[in-house]
């Protein structure tokens, strides 16, 4: 088979060479044409219709001011990435921030996953994605408060079965209050967009069919996911990265007046070394959190973070 074209569509910007050499692997193993450079982007580099561009957070504040409008910003943030999420709040073009240590070059897989659904826009749900082939994955529709109860009172139970300690049990049990919490009680509004259920957190609620949300959680023996999917499609990058910014640059010490969503997102965060948000306006939001079942607590604890944020259609 032939390539329909060979002016590339990437373009990676890095001091490490040793990351660029991966990544060229990556793009090759995608079928993706890539430039790769040691060097700052410079505008010249995007005259021919380069439309991602992969740029180390060294380089970061140079790639804004050259970057063209319609080129989506990947971030390669190294330790601490405070600062990247504070620019993706600030600039609709950054919606991809991956972590990673300063020793270590990027996950392959998760290049390979966010780039080949800019590109090639795949509709992704659920957490089969995230999973190696013959996972065993959970599902169930949760449309009541008393199922919400029910979810997060199993999540310890299949952790402790995986054989995970007991701290990574109660983590779980609580990422999976968070996110359906959100689902159940904020995510709904009516036929003019009225919230329905958020002003009271501990009242009962009953969700229609149309409603519900849907849980999801599993593992491949590496890595342990959890998933929860809303029909509403209300939350904005905004929301996202705005809110993990100002938690983490307060130390989660913030004034929950107005509603607390940078706490909601710093448990997210914090919850997993990977976060994927897919929005899709006013059909579904679906949020999807992932745990290295290698790492003891103390390396996870340490581990840089990854955040995605997908709008489709």
């Amino acid at each position: 088979m032939t390539e329909t074209s060979n002016k590339p569509s990437i373009l990676a910007c890095d001091k490490d060479v040793m990351t660029l050499r991966r990544l060229e692997k990556v793009f090759f193993a995608a079928g993706l044409k890539c430039q790769t450079k040691e060097t700052a982007p410079a505008a010249v580099d995007f005259a021919e219709g380069t439309r991602l561009l992969l740029v180390s957070e060294y380089y970061l504040q140079f790639a804004l001011t050259v970057a063209p409008p319609d080129c989506a910003i990947l971030v390669l943030a190294e330790e601490d990435t405070i600062s990247a999420l504070g620019t993706a709040a600030k600039d609709e073009r950054v919606d991809h921030v991956f972590g990673r240590r300063a020793a270590n070059p990027v996950r392959p897989w998760e290049v390979l996953h966010v780039v080949r659904r800019l590109l090639k826009h795949y509709d992704l749900e659920g957490i089969k994605p995230f999973l190696h082939w013959g996972a065993r994955m959970h599902e169930t529709v949760v449309a009541s408060s008393e199922d919400l109860h029910h979810v997060v009172e199993w999540v310890p139970t299949f952790c402790e079965k995986l054989g995970t300690p007991p701290k990574v049990q109660e983590t779980f049990a609580e990422l999976a209050h968070e996110l359906l919490m959100n689902a159940v009680y904020d995510a709904p509004v009516d036929a003019d967009g009225q919230k329905l259920f958020a002003h009271d957190r501990k009242q009962e609620v009953v969700l229609t069919e149309e409603q519900a949300a849907l849980f999801s959680m599993g593992t491949d023996g590496e890595t342990l996911a959890v998933s929860v999917r809303d029909p509403f499609g209300r939350l904005e990058r905004r929301h996202v990265f705005g809110g993990m910014h100002r938690a983490l640059a307060a130390n989660g010490q913030l004034d929950t007046e107005g509603g607390g969503a940078g706490l909601g997102m710093m448990y997210i965060y914090q919850h997993g070394y990977g976060s994927f948000f897919t929005i899709k306006p006013g059909i579904s939001t679906e949020v999807t959190v992932l745990y290295d079942l290698g790492l003891n607590r103390r390396e996870f604890t340490t581990l840089p973070r990854s955040v995605h944020v997908f709008h489709e259609r």
